[in-house]
């Protein structure tokens, strides 16, 4: 940033001279031209000659005027005054280098645009490949575009992780040109989705099977070409309904990392333009209902109805059990014990031990078991017991942190303090695991640096994400505060 702002001071005095005029060379001293210099060198990505081209149109206009022109992917920035004519514009350097490529490699660059982050070499040859290119001719062609300093490494080959590629934003927006002229956007488009489909179906694998860390970090690395993906378009019905799967499999990164704003926003827009008497369609209501409770939108019970009755109706079990806990935790969260009781129950008994996405089995007896502790402790332990009884997987911090949780309220309710403060403490510790997982997504960091903090006591400067429903798993600072109630007594 310093660089450029030392050429725009460096362009704005030869053209002052040229004018006759006076020149300003002094520093900068308004914070919104630092700001706004900042996010010019954002867009450019740090490349040289596109910072020199764009200081030298800042000559003529103002930085907030140079940064509106970058917001388009065709608004590149240029000069008439260079020596050679790939240095014009950032356009003409980036066809010069297209200019020198082969068949092979040209092809492949305008198919690798449709990646919107990085990318590793099996993406690149599923998606690249076909209309007589085969995917076993893709490395090479990517490995000859990475010489030409077209494609940029971001992990390099040889290292312990595999390598990793991704185009800069002149480079993506030519090739998107290129792809587009000649007519094979569309056919990239639908093979990125289904490669990224595939890569969510993996995750919600690996969520599900208890490799909660693998899973979060599998769509952490894929984020960008995951919401492009959803992003996108969809060109007919079918393309509707494979974004829609790919949603629906990305259940945990919407409700429990700290996404179900974004989730919810794709699953709505998506809804109307899939097909309406297929399995995950009734998937994607139920989970934009359960995303409504967790983010406190009014619409929820609405989508919720919606979604109860075309499961109802296709005889979809485990969608109804899904709604039934979705609207019990809804009932708990609005003071409603009875109703939630009658919910959470229908849902631990319709459920199927098996079912694909959303809260496994034990925990719909576990909240269950929250819902009955002030009005029925019995029944409230009978429910905890048919938790622990369910086949889970062995490390799914979910399902331990909510029946820790009930078994520790339980507990406080019957005045059992020692046992609830330990129970409540083994809570915790499932609980931090899941914030800091969602930490984790937020800032790219060590989730389980939580669980260190918490023991040092030094978890408070740590932002957590904010519990507000009991829709999800009992979050850090639900559990302190059953922890406080203990401690001090309180019924």
């Amino acid at each position: 940033m310093a660089l450029f702002l030392e050429r725009v001071r460096a362009a704005r005095r030869g053209r002052a001279r040229a004018g006759g005029e006076a020149g300003s060379g002094g520093a900068w001293g308004d914070p919104s031209d630092v700001r706004v210099a900042r996010e010019i060198c954002r867009r450019l990505e740090g490349v040289p000659l596109a910072i020199e081209l764009a200081a030298a149109q800042a000559a003529d206009q103002s930085l907030a005027q140079l940064a509106r022109m970058l917001e388009s992917a065709q608004g590149w920035p240029g000069t008439v005054d260079a020596p050679l004519r790939r240095h014009r514009s950032l356009r003409a350097a980036v066809g010069a280098g297209y200019a020198l490529c082969g068949t092979e490699e040209r092809t492949v660059w305008a198919r690798l645009s449709v990646f919107a982050g990085d990318f590793d070499e099996d993406a690149a040859a599923f998606v690249c490949g076909g209309g007589g290119l085969g995917a076993q001719d893709v490395p090479a062609a990517l490995a000859r575009l990475v010489l030409a300093s077209v494609v940029e490494p971001v992990r390099a080959p040889g290292g312990v992780l595999s390598p990793r590629f991704r185009l800069s934003a002149a480079v993506r927006g030519f090739g998107a040109e290129r792809l587009e002229s000649a007519g094979e956007a569309a056919a990239a488009i639908s093979r990125h989705l289904y490669w990224y489909g595939h890569v969510a179906s993996t995750a919600h694998h690996l969520w599900s099977t208890g490799l909660h860390e693998r899973a979060v970090a599998l769509v952490r690395d894929e984020e960008a070409d995951l919401r492009a993906a959803l992003a996108r378009q969809p060109s007919g019905a079918d393309q509707a309904s494979m974004a829609l799967a790919l949603a629906v499999d990305l259940w945990f990164w919407w409700a429990l990392c700290g996404n179900a704003p974004e989730g919810r926003e794709h699953l709505l827009r998506l809804l109307p333009l899939g097909r309406t008497d297929t399995l995950v369609r009734r998937q994607a209501l139920w989970l934009a209902g359960w995303l409504a409770v967790c983010t406190g939108s009014p619409d929820a019970a609405e989508i919720l109805g919606q979604a109860w009755r075309v499961a109802l109706l296709a005889g979809d079990d485990a969608t109804v059990g899904r709604v039934c806990h979705a609207l019990g935790a809804l009932a708990l969260d609005e003071g409603r014990t009875e109703r939630a009781i009658a919910h959470l129950r229908e849902a631990a008994v319709t459920l199927p031990a098996h079912a694909e996405c959303g809260p496994p089995v034990a925990v719909n007896w576990a909240l269950l078991a929250v819902a009955q502790a002030r009005v029925s402790p019995g029944d409230a332990t009978r429910s905890i017991r048919r938790a622990a009884a369910c086949a889970q997987p062995r490390h799914d911090l979910w399902t331990r942190s909510m029946t820790q949780y009930a078994q520790a309220l339980v507990e406080h309710v019957r005045g059992r303090r020692s046992r609830a403060w330990r129970r409540a403490h083994k809570a915790l510790a499932g609980a931090l695991g899941l914030a800091g997982a969602a930490h984790a997504c937020a800032t790219g960091g060590d989730g389980a640096a939580l669980l260190a903090q918490e023991a040092t006591g030094a978890a408070d400067t740590v932002a957590l994400p904010a519990v507000t429903t009991m829709a999800g798993p009992p979050g850090p600072a639900l559990v302190h505060q059953l922890i406080a109630d203990i401690e001090a007594g309180r019924t």
